[in-house]
């Protein structure tokens, strides 16, 4: 099967170049990035008594990512765009995964369509990144491949409809395992962890996007389609439909206190013991500047509904196609044992301050407070702890005027005093330090 899918990929590749070879002056663009990664963490808490769950105990461990790109512009207004990346992952003990050439995958394989509804028109078809609203239910849909990529198949159009309005109509499909991966047979890329024979997920919806001098926003519908599997021990996880129905926006009030609101609602209702489940966000910020700095801080609520064990129904919100860290690095990790990145059943008030400068350092600190709705953990508690948050962005290189050489790189600690909720009462940790390079 993955040879026919690889065949038939190289055919309609060389069919477009062969196509684009008729043209008088066919444009193409290249380039790539490298970027290189130190990440330890330990204590990271469960809600489980599981001990098989490889978060648990200390990480530490490299990572070499890279990937090339490029983009020819096949007919007017059509371009091509290939890349392809790999990733070295290396632990000090030496054990090793995801190393050259074991591993090569093309993230991005799409046809780019420009102004074939009017000005500012675009159809994407292919393997593609896109983030739609806010970006907190449409963002990635590779969450289990840490971070290497964050793609999605399928097609995205974009059509203006006035000066301020516009709309993006999208249609995904996500196998288990990716039949066009080299090497790797076997890589994950929903992030249902415990799952034994795999579990595919489509998607489609609507984003009705609102964007003025002093706000912009979303309104959106979402289906999602989630296909049966098995658990480890043999439970059967059935069909699931999603339906998502949301708002977002994000007004400037006055010239230094900004906002940003969204709340979405899931539901089946074509299953009575289906899901029940929303999520909501609130935050306020102000801003000041001077001279070529701007400070910034700011107050903030998340909320994630969890699921009520007593009940038929499912109210734990599901994050639809964004199992990604928006929130948090470390606590991601927490969600291990229910899939990974599958945020929910939270309360999370939090302060954020900071800095940035126009020459790229950057500064943010996060402080709050992470509550569970529902005490279903094995702790039995509602306090998932106290999380503390430092991430310094800074820049090395500017690079030439195209952006070759461009160089940056930042720094991230998180730390959790875990309680309750978990039976471990021992402080977890997260660091990151991180350089890029672009040519």
């Amino acid at each position: 099967m993955k040879k026919t899918h690889l065949l038939s990929l190289a055919s309609v590749v060389f069919a477009i170049l062969t196509t684009a070879s008729a043209q008088e002056k066919p444009i193409f663009r290249y380039g790539g990035d490298i970027r290189l990664r130190q990440e330890i963490w330990d204590e990271i808490p469960l809600p489980t008594d599981n001990p098989s769950i490889a978060r648990n105990g200390y990480n530490n461990s490299y990572r070499l990512r890279t990937r090339l790109y490029g983009s020819i512009n096949v007919l007017n207004n059509l371009n091509l765009n290939l890349r392809a990346v790999n990733e070295l992952h290396e632990t000090p003990s030496g054990a090793e995964a995801y190393v050259w050439p074991d591993e090569l995958v093309f993230d991005l394989i799409n046809l780019e369509l420009k102004d074939f509804l009017g000005n500012g028109s675009k159809l994407v078809l292919g393997r593609q990144e896109f983030i739609l609203g806010s970006g907190r239910l449409i963002m990635d849909g590779t969450p289990l491949d840490g971070s290497r990529t964050s793609y999605m198949n399928g097609l995205l159009l974009h059509k203006p409809l006035s000066e301020d309005l516009s709309a993006d109509i999208f249609a995904v499909y996500t196998s288990d395992e990716d039949d066009l991966a080299i090497g790797n047979l076997h890589r994950k890329l929903p992030g249902y962890s415990p799952a034994v024979d795999g579990r595919d997920e489509a998607a489609a919806g609507l984003f009705i996007n609102s964007r003025s001098e002093k706000s912009k926003g979303s309104l959106y519908y979402i289906w999602k389609h989630e296909t049966s599997a098995k658990k480890a021990d043999g439970e059967k996880i059935d069909n699931a439909d999603i339906h998502v129905i949301g708002a977002w926006i994000k007004p400037e009030f006055t010239d230094t206190i900004s906002g940003e609101f969204e709340y979405a609602y899931e539901f089946d209702p074509n299953d009575e013991n289906g899901i029940d489940a929303s999520m909501a966000f609130a935050g306020l910020t102000y801003t000041h500047r001077w001279n070529h700095i701007s400070t910034f801080f700011g107050i903030n609520y998340e909320y994630l509904s969890g699921d009520d064990p007593t009940t038929d129904r499912n109210e734990a919100f599901n994050p639809i196609l964004c199992r990604a860290p928006l929130i948090s690095e470390l606590v991601i990790y927490c969600y291990d044992s229910e899939g990974a990145g599958n945020w929910n059943n939270l309360h999370y008030p939090h302060l954020t301050m900071g800095f940035s400068q126009e020459s790229g350092h950057n500064l943010t600190l996060t402080f709050g407070y992470m509550g569970a709705e529902e005490n279903n953990s094995v702790g039995k508690g509602y306090n998932r702890g106290w999380l503390y948050i430092a991430h310094y962005g800074f820049p090395l290189f500017k690079g030439t005027k195209s952006g070759m050489g461009k160089t940056s790189g930042y720094v991230r600690l998180e730390i959790l005093d875990p309680g309750d909720y978990y039976t471990s009462d021992s402080t977890a940790y997260f660091l990151r330090w991180q350089i890029s390079v672009a040519f």
